[in-house]
């Protein structure tokens, strides 16, 4: 679409040399409101341009580019128009980067007849012909990156598509849970990162960990496949995608979840992934399906009661390993609590490990 163009504000010593003309007294503040002088430094994000400092040809200002930011439109390579965004423009000039962000000085020079597009660091840009104001970047500092691009498994990298050959580092919190995945080594970026992550050997689901992806462009097809637990789905053509480039794995200290009514439900898909749960003292019996192997909806703590691992007054922490459904399930009484039988179910679960409390 062809932008509008905007006429640029009559300069403030043209208005005033009118003015003199005409015999009016004009009082001209020191700096229009609104211009950042030069070199003062801008709050700014990944969207800012420079179109409020056009015709201070010349003046240089520092604007911050918080890490783990995502590409905006710029049009010129090494002189962009002053309607591009500023940091996206620093990355594809090589001075910073999406995931560690930094500190970016432009200068503002006047209108070009024409501005070329180009590929560089992972940002495209593109060409335009006449446009009335102009920058190029002068200095950058490149910051630490150190903070996590998000959070949470189901966290994926639809945001980043425009950020094709960027890094991007992700937290997967401890005790997770599957989520949507397609494809397999290369994943589509609407998968679950964290997910993916699993699929591919990186972290666990019981551990969590920290993983950085790098952006790729989409593929014509995505294949699936069950690895470590996890079966992601095939898929056709998809606009964008991403692969698992490094990842820490986690201690795995945080627990999966706390009461005598904690069940494994929503973990039936985590097959051959341990996860570890909190059982505070004084508990009560809870409904429990099985013996030695359980029922994923059977409560994880009476049935470690019953397995002799802890008791109901002192408690612990239990750790469980998930299994697959079996099609039948044997009641019994042990350690004071009597377990029921059941037909086919389709998960399971059974006691790996206990810490009495």
């Amino acid at each position: 679409m062809r932008r509008q163009r905007v006429r640029p504000p009559r300069p403030i010593a043209a208005i005033a040399a009118i003015a003199a003309i005409a015999g009016v007294l004009v009082l001209v503040p020191s700096a229009v409101a609104g211009v950042r002088h030069a070199g003062a430094r801008a709050d700014t994000g990944w969207s800012t341009t420079a179109k409020d400092l056009r015709g201070r040809n010349g003046e240089r200002s520092t604007f911050t580019c918080p890490a783990n930011g995502q590409a905006f439109a710029v049009w010129g390579s090494d002189t962009y128009t002053d309607d591009s965004s500023i940091c996206t423009a620093a990355v594809h000039a090589g001075r910073i980067t999406f995931a560690r962000g930094g500190t970016v000085t432009i200068e503002i020079r006047p209108g070009q007849s024409s501005y070329v597009g180009s590929t560089r660091n992972g940002v495209t840009t593109k060409s335009y012909g006449s446009w009335d104001g102009s920058y190029v970047i002068v200095g950058a500092t490149a910051g630490t990156g150190s903070a996590l691009a998000g959070s949470g498994w189901t966290v994926d990298a639809k945001n980043l598509r425009a950020s094709i050959g960027q890094r991007f580092k992700f937290g997967c919190p401890a005790g997770g849970t599957p989520k949507a995945v397609w494809g397999t080594g290369t994943y589509t970026d609407d998968s679950s990162i964290c997910t993916a992550a699993v699929h591919a050997g990186r972290i666990t689901f019981a551990r969590g960990g920290t993983v950085t992806i790098e952006i790729r462009s989409g593929q014509s097809a995505y294949t699936g496949s069950a690895r470590n637990g996890v079966t992601t789905r095939a898929y056709g053509s998809w606009g964008g995608s991403y692969v698992i480039v490094g990842a820490t794995a986690g201690t795995g200290s945080a627990l999966a979840g706390s009461g005598w009514n904690i069940d494994a439900k929503n973990l039936r898909a985590s097959i051959g992934h341990r996860y570890r749960f909190g059982c505070p003292a004084g508990g009560t019996p809870k409904v429990v399906w099985g013996t030695g192997t359980y029922t994923d909806d059977s409560s994880i703590c009476t049935a470690a009661v019953h397995a002799g691992r802890i008791t109901f007054a002192r408690g612990g922490t239990v750790t469980i390993e998930i299994r697959s459904g079996k099609s039948s399930y044997l009641g019994s009484t042990r350690n004071g609590v009597t377990t029921r039988a059941y037909g086919s179910w389709g998960g399971s679960y059974v006691i790996v490990g206990a810490t009495p409390g």
